[in-house]
């Protein structure tokens, strides 16, 4: 393209372009050449060099710096206007090349203001190290997103890091000197020459808006975020991003910068939800929505419809619907954590929030009317986002961006008429549609949110032990008694008023929710017990107690199940779960968790870019608990059997142990680039994909690697991967590990290579130990390894075995067993006891031992029931024979697990109750191993 066309749209547009031309000739033919390459950092550091002349100092002098920032900025509008209306630059770089003059320009005032500052004042240090202690300034808005529009105004908030004196002559306090340099650097920026502006600066995003000093120390902002930060302050912070603005060469920011981050990170995102902030958030929608109509009067009466940015569906509620998913999920999803409005969405499409088309019919509107805003923008250079309203400036505005008037208004139609009904289905959307709104009746919001009455604690007990006895009849005094002991608890009474009314509230709406259970007595002591637990998180106070949907949801939870019940309380961020109790019931997508873990641990980093070990393993567990705690919720309403149950319990092991591999192996592994050439082979219950929600792993760890430190690294690995799952942090343990059943029990080596694996078990194992292989299988870990492991083990499936020692040995280990788990009460155990579960096992070991040669399908890790049917198949026994066992084997196991969620901790009942399974169970083994 000739350079000539190039500039055909943006002058046919833009008054403001004209008229510089006009009076600036050599800006035309500057410009010219200057719009055919990309607006890139390299390219705008180059233009600043040359503005500012080739002897001119680090710091430039204030006028100097004044007169090259405007004569920069004029230099990068003018291009990208022409390349942007040209059809030559998109967004990213419209939005970078203004964040990067912003960048520029911050750096290049405060270097020269700190210059001038030093000679009279000097430099202020920092009093622990003496080194020059640099001014952090924090770019808010659209500035810290990087993705200014054309002409923005920029939000800044000036910090530095200790308190102190300057050094200089004319000593001041830090305090002052940060103060005297933010507002000496503000003319610089913001005030109208001859040469126009750089950027409009605002410092009202500070702490304290107008009212607050200019610059604040971290420790002043640390004690304003946690005593005075308000919901709308966490929107702000959001993007709130250091500026690269140094201006002493023997600095080292680093510290004071990763100080900033470890306060801004936890305030804006909440491990725990605050539902307190919910109506914060729906303050911030509805001020959102009637933000134009304040802008809008000023204007003589425009209305919303012409305001790309505040009117309905325009760019400001895009920014609401993605950030909105951020402050509620970005605690628990490190990965949404984006400054910017597009890579945050794309988080959010990645990590199934988002529809994939939803995502793409939002990206392509806010592309739409970013660049918009941009045309109107170019025309005047004006920070205007309102459409002209005469037809044919808007015929001239829609060719300025390439189309006819007609496909830009019914685009422009389409566009906003999707993100206003995304908008307003936000909270839903977010996976808090039930929270929209408050449900609490009038009465109990009154009481809720009232003052404190004249009434006494004692007034509000009596009328709370009233309502236990007319509603749970010969249970009441006990029930009583428990109230009682909960509002005199140290975690009650040490309440601040506020929160004890929330927990006053609460109770009585607690116990009619129980009183809607099949078991209103035990659902009312969990609750209670559940209440007391959260006592010191208003956050869930408040959604138990402002959400009565949620509260049934926990009670009837609470009365299902004492297991579940525990589980919830020893637990309490499981209850964001039950905001959108739909979410719960969806099939877990394993594929989904796996590559959402991976991008949530991958943006766990500390500020120098190490991994946060402590993050990555309280998120690790976290994950696994919420993952859990869906299929509890499944399971409860009885939509999983228990098999699909194990399956999906093993999946999610195999999940977190891949990723377990993944994490450890850096902190372990000094060679570059190398992989681990490592598996994690499960045994057991995990193994035979039978877990349970609090089973233990039974692991052996395998290598194959040439490396000389081969057996050190792995025996590392090893280590360090048991720590990882069994250690107990602030988020609890994610899985209790047993190593004992690798090659040698607990004498033998953590990591053992495959070599010595398969000497082992070919000439070394005991014939339990091939028993417990038939259970075997790869979980995780390097595929070529897993690939050998099962090669190894189908090899010594098949080895020929002499079937009357075979017999002697299997019999001879189920006596152990038995010993080992001595039953003395008159009820049967469903598992250890004869005719039980293990006596199923055991038989269908024995009959892959001792068959697996001549019936290969019997190899395969297929269950107990569905080998004994194929081993029926094969006439190795009675096909109805294996029917009767694989069906008890099945009730068996239900009815195990439906004690353990009742609590109990041996599976035991009346011998009576599974008479007919025992009687199948018992006519197996018989025919099998003929005792």
């Amino acid at each position: 393209m000739s350079s000539a066309p190039l500039l055909d749209s943006a002058l046919a547009w833009s008054g403001h372009l004209r008229r510089r031309l006009d009076a600036h000739p050599d800006l035309y033919a500057w410009l010219q050449t200057a719009a055919t390459r990309p607006v890139t950092p390299n390219v705008l550091a180059s233009w600043m060099a040359e503005l500012a002349g080739a002897n001119a100092p680090e710091a430039l002098p204030g006028p100097l710096c004044r007169s090259v920032l405007r004569k920069l900025r004029e230099r990068v509008f003018s291009t990208l206007m022409a390349r942007d209306l040209a059809g030559e630059a998109d967004l990213e770089e419209v939005v970078g090349g203004m964040t990067q003059l912003a960048d520029l320009a911050v750096d290049a005032a405060y270097r020269s203001v700190a210059a001038e500052l030093r000679e009279v004042h000097g430099v202020a240090r920092d009093p622990a190290t003496g080194a020059p202690q640099e001014m952090l300034i924090v770019g808010m808005g659209k500035l810290g997103g990087r993705e200014l529009n054309v002409s923005s105004d920029i939000d800044l908030i000036m910090l530095y890091g200790e308190e102190g004196d300057t050094d200089g002559p004319r000593s001041i306090s830090h305090h002052e000197f940060y103060g005297r340099l933010t507002r000496r650097m503000m003319p610089i920026l913001s005030e109208v020459d001859a040469d126009g502006q750089v950027f409009r600066t605002d410092l009202r995003l500070r702490p304290d808006g107008d009212a607050g000093p200019l610059a604040w120390s971290l420790d002043a902002l640390e004690n304003y975020l946690i005593g005075q930060g308000r919901e709308w302050e966490r929107y702000a912070w959001l993007k709130g991003r250091l500026m690269p603005a140094r201006a002493y060469a023997d600095s080292d920011p680093e510290p004071q910068a990763r100080q900033l981050e470890s306060l801004r990170m936890p305030f804006v995102y909440r491990k725990y939800f605050d539902f307190d902030a919910l109506a914060a958030l729906r303050a911030l929608r509805e001020r959102i929505r009637q933000d134009w109509q304040r802008r809008a009067l000023s204007r003589s009466g425009v209305d919303s419809a012409n305001n790309v940015k505040l009117g309905d569906g325009g760019i400001r509620e895009i920014e609401f619907i993605v950030q909105l998913f951020q402050l509620v999920r970005g605690g628990r999803m490190p990965a949404l954590r984006h400054r910017g409005l597009l890579p945050a969405l794309h988080a959010e499409r990645d990590a199934g929030l988002v529809s994939p088309d939803d995502a793409q019919r939002l990206e392509a509107a806010y592309r739409f009317l970013r660049r918009t805003e941009h045309a109107l923008q170019y025309r005047e250079d004006a920070q205007t986002h309102l459409l002209p309203s005469d037809p044919g400036q808007r015929a001239a505005l829609a060719a300025a961006l390439g189309c006819t008037a007609e496909t830009f208004e019914q685009t422009l139609k389409d566009h906003r008429g999707f993100v206003s009904a995304t908008f307003r289905d936000a909270f839903r959307l977010a996976g808090m549609g039930d929270l929209d709104e408050p449900g609490l009746g009038r009465a109990a919001q009154n009481r809720l949110h009232a003052p404190p009455s004249d009434e006494t604690q004692d007034d509000a007990e009596s009328r709370l032990a009233a309502q236990i006895r007319a509603g749970f009849g010969t249970d009441a005094d006990e029930l009583v008694r428990r109230a009682e002991s909960l509002l005199s608890s140290h975690r009650v009474r040490s309440l601040p008023d506020s929160s004890r009314r929330r927990v006053d509230a609460l109770l009585p709406a607690a116990l009619q929710a129980a009183l809607q259970t099949p078991n209103p007595r035990d659902a009312a002591v969990r609750l209670m017990d559940l209440i007391e637990t959260i006592a010191q998180r208003s956050a869930y106070l408040a959604l138990l107690a402002e959400y009565p949907d949620t509260l049934a949801r926990v009670a009837r939870m609470m009365a299902a199940s004492p297991w579940a019940a525990q589980y919830l309380t020893q637990h309490p961020l499981l209850l964001d779960s039950l905001i959108d109790w739909r979410t719960l019931f969806e099939p877990l997508d394993f594929a989904q968790l796996a590559r959402q873990l991976t991008a949530d641990l991958n943006a766990c980093v500390l500020p120098g870019g190490e991994p946060d070990v402590e993050r990555q393993m309280n998120l690790m567990r976290d994950v696994q608990r919420q993952a859990s705690f869906q299929l509890l919720a499944q399971d409860l309403e009885g939509e999983l059997t228990v098999e699909r149950l194990a399956d999906q319990l093993s999946a999610l092991a195999d999940v977190l142990l891949a990723e377990t591999v993944r994490r450890v192996w850096p902190l372990v592994n000094r060679v570059p680039d190398a992989q681990p050439r490592f598996a994690v082979i499960a045994y057991g219950k995990l193994g035979g994909k039978e877990l349970g929600y609090a089973s233990d792993l039974d692991l052996v760890f395998l290598f194959d690697d040439p490396r000389e430190d081969a057996a050190e690294v792995y025996a590392k690995l090893s280590r360090r991967m048991t720590s990882w799952l069994s250690t107990m942090t602030s988020s609890g343990r994610l899985y209790e590990v047993d190593l004992r059943l690798r090659p040698d029990g607990d004498a033998g080596l953590l990591a053992v290579s495959v070599e010595a694996f398969e000497q082992y078990q070919r000439q070394h194992a005991w014939p339990w130990e091939h028993q417990a292989l038939t259970r075997a299988r790869y979980s995780a870990g390097d595929p070529a390894v897993g690939a050998m492991f099962e090669r190894i083990r189908a090899d010594i499936m098949v080895q020929p075995r002499d079937a009357a020692a075979l017999r002697r040995e299997v019999l001879a280990m189920r006596g152990k067993i038995s010993a080992g788990h001595p039953n003395p009460t008159p009820l049967f155990d469903l598992k250890h006891d004869r005719g039980g579960m293990v006596d199923v096992e055991f038989v269908t070991q024995y009959l892959v031992l001792c068959h697996g040669a001549q019936h290969r399908e019997l190899v395969n890790n297929l269950g107990n029931i569905t080998l004994l049917r194929l081993a029926g198949q094969a006439g190795l026994i009675d096909p109805e024979q294996a029917r009767h066992a694989g069906d008890a084997y099945r009730v068996l196991r239900r009815l195990q697990h439906a004690l353990r969620l009742q609590g109990v901790e041996k599976a035991r009942v009346p011998a009576g109750k599974v008479a007919d399974e025992r009687a199948a169970v018992g006519a197996l083994w018989q025919a099998v191993l003929g005792e």
